[in-house]
């Protein structure tokens, strides 16, 4: 049985005098609004609020109009109308009414006169709109509404908020100058290319010389990804305002999306993962997870997975890597890039579960992950190499895990995780101790890359060997406990190595991470009962850092608040329970704790204004 609402026309214009919601029928409706609409004054209208939430404005024998909720704003609106509850009986009224409406279309089309027929109600269309609340018949005169056109020609309006966004968006790119996009642009290459080095200056180059004057689109679709990534999160969009940012930002991402999504190719694949940074950074994961599958179809389709395994063949496994940083330029692009996915797409999804292990090109690379110390000179190799070769183990372990594989062999967890372990541990070694370098000129240079793949390492160490450890305090955990809390303090000494600007314009993935260690140190503190450390503090400020550029920084700061209020005082923070279930990873709990930071999000920034923790 659906509730419905029954509309009379007030007065001869075929609008409606507005009525207070307090006034509005027994169920204390509010007015609802009607986009503009020929209404004939000699007919009955009923608004139907059906069981899915959604409103159909019609006539005995037409549909008029259907709207998404009753407060939805819609544009060109004639006037409010009066709304009265009424119950349809049964669903065969739906039945007779499709019948009304063909019996009407049938006369209509063989009638020779031009008068449109007044409608009448069958017996069983009548039932249906009985009910306590009697119809009230239209008062206004016929000629109030001269030349009224056919109501069955009315189209439903198109949705204006998406319209009025979408345009809006555009006139705020038309106020961007050529200079203003090379600033973006050249923003690119200073935060983000030098610790994901996919675009060539030359072909970003390229793309803003062709730009039009006006600016009334961009054709790239690599440069459009780059500047949607930018507006969003680059201090020298401000200009536009935070709505404004976003607003440019989300429309030129659907326009990066279609454009990409209906051709493969390397720009495709690079404005694709330009993308997947900015949704991960939006703490969208699920749609970065869609994306990044999408980059790794793309790869086969083109050949990319083909020619890197053709390349890899002729390697020994010490050659087998990433090539260096300056080699992404013309026909060289093809390979970095493809270890550019698979990194990207390993850094992302590490700690699930559910990851496809079967693909040829992840078997090749866990086959040659531990046969020899790889040649990592080279900073993006080395971190490239550690993202996509070192960590496919690991990804193996979680899902063998997960699946129950280690469920009767204990013993054999703990040699696979010591020997994932070392391997681990080779790459931090190979690391320089510090990533800024003092230049010629005076200037401080900083590489990104050594303390991503330092703090990528530790907080793969977390990862792993969460899954061993029990409830209870027994040596069979001893050391998978001590690695897990030394990995903590490694992260925290490589954090403390850099500035707070560099952790601020670093990955968001860098976020996620300290977030593992953060994560986990609470959970041993309320387990075990202890006060917490400084070490926890860096790791929440680097966090904080992260949060100044990244919404997903920000979310998991707000759920680590709530969790050291429930350490420090005892009390329920209602947090999810899975929060503290040290076997469960953050990619698994992030979902649940996000729509708990949306239920909460109010109260939560409140505390988070008000001093560090409480």
């Amino acid at each position: 049985m659906q509730i419905g609402y029954q509309m009379t026309l007030n007065d001869a214009s075929g609008q409606v005098s507005p009525l207070p919601a307090e006034k509005s029928g027994a169920h204390n409706h509010p007015s609802a609004r009607v986009s503009a609409m020929t209404l004939s004054p000699s007919r009955k209208y009923f608004l139907q609020y059906g069981d899915d939430g959604f409103l159909s404005l019609s006539s005995p024998v037409f549909s008029y109009y259907r709207a998404t909720s009753v407060d939805s704003e819609r544009p060109n609106v004639t006037g409010d109308f009066q709304i009265v509850p009424f119950v349809s009986r049964q669903t065969s009224a739906a039945n007779t009414l499709e019948q009304e409406v063909e019996k009407f279309k049938h006369e209509r089309a063989t009638s020779s006169t031009t008068a449109t027929p007044h409608p009448s109600f069958s017996p069983a269309l009548a039932a249906a709109t009985t009910s306590s609340t009697q119809p009230i018949d239209i008062s206004p005169p016929q000629h109030s509404i001269p030349n009224t056109p056919s109501v069955a020609h009315v189209e439903p309006p198109r949705s204006s908020s998406i319209q009025a966004e979408s345009d809006a968006a555009a006139a705020d790119l038309a106020t961007l100058t050529h200079a203003y996009l090379r600033t973006l642009a050249d923003s690119w290459f200073k935060e983000t290319q030098p610790w994901y080095p996919i675009l060539s200056r030359q072909q970003i180059q390229n793309s803003l010389d062709d730009l039009p004057l006006p600016l009334t689109h961009i054709d790239d679709v690599v440069l459009k990804a780059v500047i949607a990534l930018q507006i969003a999160y680059s201090s020298h969009a401000i200009c536009l305002g935070y709505n404004g940012r976003y607003r440019l930002s989300q429309y030129l991402r659907s326009q990066v999306v279609n454009e990409a999504f209906s051709k493969a190719s390397l720009k495709s694949l690079q404005a694709l993962l330009i993308i997947a940074i900015l949704d991960y950074g939006s703490d969208n994961l699920p749609s970065t997870f869609s994306l990044l599958a999408v980059c790794r179809r793309m790869c086969e389709n083109i050949g990319l997975f083909r020619k890197l395994l053709n390349q890899m063949q002729l390697q020994s496994p010490a050659q087998v890597g990433p090539p260096a940083i300056g080699s992404n330029t013309g026909d060289e692009l093809a390979i970095p890039l493809t270890w550019s996915s698979l990194a990207m797409d390993a850094v992302t999804t590490l700690g699930i579960s559910w990851r496809d292990v079967s693909a040829a090109v992840m078997d090749h690379l866990s086959s040659v992950a531990y046969v020899s110390t790889p040649d990592l000179r080279d900073s993006f190799r080395s971190h490239t190499h550690l993202a996509a070769i070192g960590l496919q183990p690991l990804h193996n372990f979680l899902y063998d895990h997960e699946q129950g594989r280690y469920d009767q062999a204990q013993a054999q967890a703990f040699a696979t995780c010591d020997e994932i372990y070392h391997n681990l541990m080779n790459y931090v070694r190979a690391q320089p101790t510090t990533s800024y370098t003092l230049l010629a000129d005076g200037l401080i240079d900083f590489d990104p890359n050594l303390v991503l793949t330092s703090i990528l390492s530790h907080a793969s160490v977390i990862i792993l060997y969460a899954r061993l450890i029990e409830a209870d305090e027994t040596s069979c955990n001893e050391i998978p406990l001590q690695r897990c809390l030394q990995a903590c303090e490694d992260i925290v000494l490589a954090l403390r190595s850099i500035s707070d600007a560099d952790a601020e314009l670093s990955t968001p993935v860098l976020g996620t991470m300290l977030f593992v260690a953060a994560r986990f140190k609470l959970v041993i503190y309320r387990k075990m009962h202890q006060q917490r450390e400084p070490i926890f503090d860096t790791l929440m400020h680097g966090i904080s850092m992260c949060g100044r550029r990244w919404s997903v920084a920000r979310r998991q700061d707000l759920v680590l608040r709530a969790a050291i209020v429930e350490v420090d005082t005892g009390n329920d923070s209602l947090l999810p329970a899975s929060f503290w279930n040290v076997k469960k990873s953050h990619l698994d709990i992030s979902e649940e704790l996000k729509e708990w930071v949306g239920d909460h999000q109010q109260s939560l920034y409140i505390g988070s204004l008000n001093g560090p923790y409480v």
